[in-house]
């Protein structure tokens, strides 16, 4: 099975701690991953995206883009999933550390609901409710 596979079908992409009081409670929703904005995983670092995602349940994918060594710190700092689209015998370094520290590597980032920066307006909150709404 590829690791994709065990992932949630909803990510949302997080800018920065304003979104946080907008995401449900994982009891209150379908189960949903969080991923960095497109470009801000090697730009804010791993500690900026560890303190973000500290209080939140579920799959945290870190994005480290095409940085092995920034996928390798992650992976060994304990992120269960990490995107790293790095080629040739740096990813295949990367693919080999992730099982000795319990984490999957993505080559690619998944689709994901990013609603940008604050301030929100009503449209794109509704787009969130809407994008994590139980399905019947």
């Amino acid at each position: 099975m590829k690791p994709e596979a065990l992932l949630p079908r909803r990510v949302i992409a997080l800018y920065d701690r304003s979104l946080l009081a907008y995401l449900p409670p994982p009891d209150e929703a379908p189960p949903y991953a969080v991923i960095p904005a497109p470009g801000l995983g090697p730009i804010m670092g791993l500690p900026w995206w560890l303190a973000l995602t500290r209080d939140l349940h579920g799959p945290k994918l870190f994005d480290a883009g095409s940085a092995p060594a920034l996928a390798a710190l992650a992976l060994r700092e304990g992120v269960a999933w990490v995107i790293c689209t790095a080629r040739g015998p740096a990813l295949e370094t990367i693919r080999a550390l992730a099982p000795l520290c319990g984490g999957q590597i993505l080559t690619s980032r998944p689709d994901a609901l990013t609603l940008g920066r604050p301030p929100y307006n009503a449209y794109r909150l509704t787009q969130l409710s809407r994008y994590l709404a139980r399905e019947s």
